[in-house]
Protein backbone atom coordinates (compact mmCIF):
# COMPACT_ATOMS: atom_id res chain seq x y z
CA UNK A 1 0.00 0.00 0.00
CA UNK A 2 1.42 3.45 -0.85
CA UNK A 3 0.39 6.96 0.56
CA UNK A 4 1.36 10.51 -0.33
CA UNK A 5 2.37 12.44 2.52
CA UNK A 6 3.95 15.65 3.56
CA UNK A 7 5.96 16.74 6.39
CA UNK A 8 7.79 19.95 6.89
CA UNK A 9 7.01 21.13 3.72
CA UNK A 10 8.65 17.74 2.41
CA UNK A 11 6.07 15.49 -0.18
CA UNK A 12 6.94 11.92 -0.17
CA UNK A 13 5.61 8.52 -1.05
CA UNK A 14 4.86 6.47 1.73
CA UNK A 15 4.75 2.31 0.78
CA UNK A 16 4.18 0.01 3.84
CA UNK A 17 5.02 -3.70 3.00
CA UNK A 18 6.70 -6.91 4.79
CA UNK A 19 9.94 -5.21 5.53
CA UNK A 20 11.49 -5.22 8.60
CA UNK A 21 13.44 -2.09 8.99
CA UNK A 22 12.91 1.83 7.30
CA UNK A 23 14.41 2.99 4.30
CA UNK A 24 14.52 6.08 2.13
CA UNK A 25 15.50 6.26 -1.47
CA UNK A 26 14.80 9.01 -4.46
CA UNK A 27 13.52 7.73 -7.10
CA UNK A 28 14.23 8.65 -10.66
CA UNK A 29 11.39 11.16 -10.99
CA UNK A 30 12.72 12.98 -8.37
CA UNK A 31 9.93 11.59 -5.54
CA UNK A 32 11.05 10.87 -1.91
CA UNK A 33 10.03 7.08 -1.41
CA UNK A 34 9.94 6.27 2.09
CA UNK A 35 9.42 2.11 2.45
CA UNK A 36 8.29 1.19 6.16
CA UNK A 37 7.03 -2.14 7.64
CA UNK A 38 3.06 -2.21 7.81
CA UNK A 39 2.90 -1.93 11.67
CA UNK A 40 4.85 1.19 11.76
CA UNK A 41 3.47 4.00 13.22
CA UNK A 42 3.39 7.38 11.71
CA UNK A 43 5.09 9.57 14.71
CA UNK A 44 7.79 6.68 14.16
CA UNK A 45 8.27 7.22 10.43
CA UNK A 46 8.32 11.05 10.77
CA UNK A 47 10.82 10.84 13.46
CA UNK A 48 13.01 8.26 10.90
CA UNK A 49 12.29 11.19 7.81
CA UNK A 50 13.72 13.82 10.35
CA UNK A 51 16.52 12.29 11.22
CA UNK A 52 17.35 11.95 7.51
CA UNK A 53 16.30 15.32 6.28
CA UNK A 54 19.68 16.40 5.63
CA UNK A 55 20.70 13.51 3.64
CA UNK A 56 17.26 13.76 1.35
CA UNK A 57 17.97 17.33 0.53
CA UNK A 58 21.44 16.77 -0.75
CA UNK A 59 20.07 13.58 -2.63
CA UNK A 60 17.34 15.74 -4.24
CA UNK A 61 19.88 18.48 -4.56
CA UNK A 62 22.36 16.51 -6.29
CA UNK A 63 19.54 15.09 -8.71
CA UNK A 64 18.25 18.80 -9.88
CA UNK A 65 22.62 19.60 -10.70
CA UNK A 66 22.74 16.72 -12.51
CA UNK A 67 19.39 17.94 -14.40
CA UNK A 68 20.30 21.21 -14.57
CA UNK A 69 22.74 22.94 -16.93
CA UNK A 70 25.76 23.97 -16.10
CA UNK A 71 26.96 27.83 -15.59
CA UNK A 72 28.37 28.14 -18.93
CA UNK A 73 31.61 31.13 -17.74
CA UNK A 74 34.21 31.35 -20.49
CA UNK A 75 37.67 32.78 -19.57
CA UNK A 76 37.03 36.00 -21.01
CA UNK A 77 37.30 39.45 -20.25
CA UNK A 78 33.89 40.29 -17.61
CA UNK A 79 33.07 37.18 -17.15
CA UNK A 80 32.42 36.76 -13.59
CA UNK A 81 34.13 34.21 -10.89
CA UNK A 82 32.64 33.84 -7.52
CA UNK A 83 34.72 33.88 -3.98
CA UNK A 84 33.09 33.74 -0.83
CA UNK A 85 29.33 34.21 -2.23
CA UNK A 86 30.98 37.57 -4.02
CA UNK A 87 31.17 38.13 -8.41
CA UNK A 88 34.10 39.32 -9.58
CA UNK A 89 35.01 39.88 -13.21
CA UNK A 90 37.76 38.81 -15.01
CA UNK A 91 40.31 40.84 -16.81
CA UNK A 92 43.70 39.63 -18.50
CA UNK A 93 46.12 41.83 -17.93
CA UNK A 94 49.35 42.28 -21.15
CA UNK A 95 52.19 40.49 -19.35
CA UNK A 96 54.66 43.54 -19.93
CA UNK A 97 52.69 46.05 -18.30
CA UNK A 98 51.98 43.47 -15.18
CA UNK A 99 55.59 43.06 -15.03
CA UNK A 100 56.41 46.35 -14.63
CA UNK A 101 53.84 46.96 -11.90
CA UNK A 102 54.58 43.97 -9.50
CA UNK A 103 57.02 41.49 -11.38
CA UNK A 104 56.31 39.15 -8.20
CA UNK A 105 52.82 38.84 -8.66
CA UNK A 106 50.82 35.46 -9.41
CA UNK A 107 49.77 34.28 -12.37
CA UNK A 108 46.15 34.92 -11.28
CA UNK A 109 44.85 37.56 -8.15
CA UNK A 110 42.12 39.06 -6.96
CA UNK A 111 42.81 42.83 -7.26
CA UNK A 112 40.95 45.92 -6.58
CA UNK A 113 37.66 43.95 -7.16
CA UNK A 114 38.67 41.83 -10.51
CA UNK A 115 40.69 38.57 -11.34
CA UNK A 116 43.63 39.82 -12.98
CA UNK A 117 45.17 36.97 -15.16
CA UNK A 118 48.16 37.17 -17.23
CA UNK A 119 47.32 37.05 -20.75
CA UNK A 120 49.84 34.82 -21.46
CA UNK A 121 48.53 32.05 -19.23
CA UNK A 122 45.16 32.11 -21.15
CA UNK A 123 44.95 28.90 -21.93
CA UNK A 124 45.56 27.58 -18.45
CA UNK A 125 42.81 29.86 -16.82
CA UNK A 126 40.55 26.99 -15.30
CA UNK A 127 44.12 25.65 -13.44
CA UNK A 128 45.09 29.28 -12.04
CA UNK A 129 41.44 29.29 -10.93
CA UNK A 130 41.52 25.90 -9.60
CA UNK A 131 44.88 26.28 -7.60
CA UNK A 132 43.76 29.76 -6.60
CA UNK A 133 40.50 28.35 -5.01
CA UNK A 134 42.49 26.06 -3.36
CA UNK A 135 45.09 28.56 -1.57
CA UNK A 136 42.09 30.64 -0.25
CA UNK A 137 40.59 27.52 1.20
CA UNK A 138 44.19 26.77 3.42
CA UNK A 139 43.83 30.27 4.08
CA UNK A 140 39.88 30.47 5.42
CA UNK A 141 40.66 27.62 7.46
CA UNK A 142 43.61 28.72 9.46
CA UNK A 143 41.41 31.35 10.35
CA UNK A 144 38.23 29.75 10.99
CA UNK A 145 38.90 26.41 13.00
CA UNK A 146 40.06 28.01 15.55
CA UNK A 147 36.81 29.87 15.94
CA UNK A 148 35.54 26.43 16.45
CA UNK A 149 37.39 23.72 17.39
CA UNK A 150 37.36 24.33 21.15
CA UNK A 151 33.92 25.05 21.16
CA UNK A 152 33.18 21.55 19.49
CA UNK A 153 35.72 19.99 21.16
CA UNK A 154 37.73 18.54 18.32
CA UNK A 155 41.49 18.44 17.05
CA UNK A 156 41.58 18.99 13.16
CA UNK A 157 44.79 17.27 12.27
CA UNK A 158 45.29 18.22 8.44
CA UNK A 159 43.04 19.16 5.62
CA UNK A 160 43.18 17.86 2.16
CA UNK A 161 41.46 19.70 -0.69
CA UNK A 162 40.09 17.26 -3.36
CA UNK A 163 37.54 17.42 -6.09
CA UNK A 164 34.52 15.53 -4.19
CA UNK A 165 32.40 16.03 -7.42
CA UNK A 166 28.92 16.58 -5.56
CA UNK A 167 29.96 16.21 -1.92
CA UNK A 168 31.16 19.59 0.10
CA UNK A 169 33.45 17.84 2.03
CA UNK A 170 33.96 14.66 3.65
CA UNK A 171 35.65 13.45 7.40
CA UNK A 172 38.48 11.13 7.22
CA UNK A 173 39.95 9.40 9.80
CA UNK A 174 42.17 10.84 12.41
CA UNK A 175 41.37 14.13 12.56
CA UNK A 176 41.76 14.82 8.91
CA UNK A 177 38.86 16.68 6.99
CA UNK A 178 38.60 16.82 3.11
CA UNK A 179 37.30 20.08 1.82
CA UNK A 180 35.78 20.57 -1.83
CA UNK A 181 37.74 23.09 -3.90
CA UNK A 182 34.79 24.35 -5.23
CA UNK A 183 33.23 25.27 -1.59
CA UNK A 184 35.18 28.97 -1.04
CA UNK A 185 33.07 30.10 -4.07
CA UNK A 186 30.02 30.32 -1.10
CA UNK A 187 29.52 32.92 1.02
CA UNK A 188 30.92 32.87 4.05
CA UNK A 189 28.40 31.77 6.70
CA UNK A 190 27.86 28.79 4.49
CA UNK A 191 31.23 27.80 4.07
CA UNK A 192 31.61 27.81 7.92
CA UNK A 193 28.44 25.51 8.02
CA UNK A 194 30.46 22.85 5.70
CA UNK A 195 33.26 23.48 7.75
CA UNK A 196 31.52 23.04 11.57
CA UNK A 197 29.17 19.68 9.83
CA UNK A 198 32.48 17.74 9.04
CA UNK A 199 34.23 18.61 12.69
CA UNK A 200 31.12 17.29 14.42
CA UNK A 201 31.94 14.36 12.24
CA UNK A 202 34.94 14.26 13.87
CA UNK A 203 32.56 13.42 16.61
CA UNK A 204 29.98 11.62 15.62
CA UNK A 205 30.17 9.96 12.47
CA UNK A 206 26.36 9.36 11.00
CA UNK A 207 23.46 11.90 10.82
CA UNK A 208 22.12 10.95 14.33
CA UNK A 209 20.02 13.07 17.15
CA UNK A 210 23.09 13.51 18.68
CA UNK A 211 24.85 14.80 15.17
CA UNK A 212 22.16 17.67 15.01
CA UNK A 213 21.81 18.76 18.54
CA UNK A 214 26.02 18.86 18.13
CA UNK A 215 25.51 20.93 15.07
CA UNK A 216 22.81 23.20 16.56
CA UNK A 217 24.46 24.61 19.92
CA UNK A 218 27.49 25.36 17.53
CA UNK A 219 24.93 26.90 14.33
CA UNK A 220 21.56 27.38 15.45
CA UNK A 221 20.47 28.83 12.01
CA UNK A 222 22.42 25.35 9.68
CA UNK A 223 19.04 24.70 8.86
CA UNK A 224 19.32 28.25 6.52
CA UNK A 225 22.75 27.23 5.13
CA UNK A 226 22.35 23.83 4.71
CA UNK A 227 19.13 25.03 2.27
CA UNK A 228 21.13 27.81 0.61
CA UNK A 229 23.53 25.09 -0.51
CA UNK A 230 21.02 22.85 -1.34
CA UNK A 231 19.76 25.54 -3.87
CA UNK A 232 22.92 27.32 -5.08
CA UNK A 233 25.33 24.59 -5.19
CA UNK A 234 25.13 23.79 -9.13
CA UNK A 235 26.10 27.06 -9.50
CA UNK A 236 29.47 27.02 -7.68
CA UNK A 237 31.55 25.95 -10.42
CA UNK A 238 33.74 26.51 -13.50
Amino acid sequence: MMTMEKMDGLEYRLKRSNRKSMGISIERDGAVMVKVPHQAELNNVEKFISEKKIWIYQKLAQKKALNRERPKREFVNGQGFLYLGRSYRLKFIDDALRSQKSPKVESLRLWRGYFELAESEKTGARNHFVSWYRKQIKRQLKERVPRYDKRIGVTVKDIRILHLGHRWASCGRNGVINFNWRSVMAPIWVFDYILVHEMIHLIERSHTDRFWRLVTRVMPDYEEHAHWLNENGADLDL
